[in-house]
């Protein structure tokens, strides 16, 4: 078996000039150093200086990037038109305006000055936030309207570490309202808004004001959603 090379000082200046010239890397730096990837380990792990040394030098060349890269591709300074539809779509993907102000590459409170003098940003914005509320309300009609389960988890006292957790599966049955709401809007030449329709065979439901008490149901359990 060759006999591996032993660290020496001047080991962490050749290190740190490697480093400097692009050789970065854990493979890249072990070969301009002429030992094994293995034996560049040990030496990071029992000497400090020698790692001291490489961590530096690697952050000194991550500085040097970033000061002479360029900006990213895509990203902006100033209002464009196109940031309309790029904001609508993250809007509508549920993001907050924290998140869209990084996506088009601005500040938060730049994001708030130009909702203020571009009032189409502010419109697209509001359009794709509706667009996400009525994606995540429909879901929940759906869920209704077929029903589904949930899980409850409850203590009980007792057993030998004093208390247990119980978890018990509960069936939500479908939702009446759910069904109509769903099949009026999705099928309304065969379910008119101006049918009525039996509930258990003796309820009848005429589909405005059941659209709206389900409606209002769906956001108050949401809480209010934007």
């Amino acid at each position: 078996m060759p006999r591996q090379p032993r660290y020496a000082k001047k080991y962490a200046g050749l290190a740190k000039e490697a480093i400097l010239a692009g050789k970065s890397a854990h493979k890249a730096l072990a070969l301009a150093l002429g030992i094994p990837a293995s034996v560049l380990q040990t030496w990071l792990d029992n000497n400090p200086d020698f790692a001291t040394t490489v961590a530096d030098a690697r952050a000194e060349l991550a500085r040097i990037k970033a000061e002479s890269s360029p900006a990213k591709a895509g990203r902006k300074s100033k209002y464009v038109s196109s940031m309309d539809d790029e904001a609508r779509l993250h809007a509508a993907s549920g993001k907050s305006d924290e998140d869209i102000a990084e996506e088009l590459g601005i500040s938060g409170t730049t994001l708030r000055n130009y909702r203020e003098s571009h009032p189409s940003l502010h419109v697209a914005i509001q359009e794709g936030r509706d667009t996400w509320a009525v994606t995540k309300v429909e879901a929940s009609m759906v869920k209704r309207a077929i029903g589904y389960e949930v899980e409850e988890v409850t203590e009980e006292e007792g057993g030998k570490h004093g208390k247990r957790t119980i978890k018990t599966k509960k069936h939500i049955p479908p939702d009446t309202k759910a069904g109509i709401f769903i099949l009026t809007n999705r099928a309304p030449e065969r379910y008119s808004n101006n049918q009525k329709i039996e509930h258990t065979g003796e309820v009848g439901l005429t589909m405005p004001e059941t659209v709206r008490e389900f409606f209002n149901s769906v956001m108050a359990e949401a809480g209010g959603a934007e």
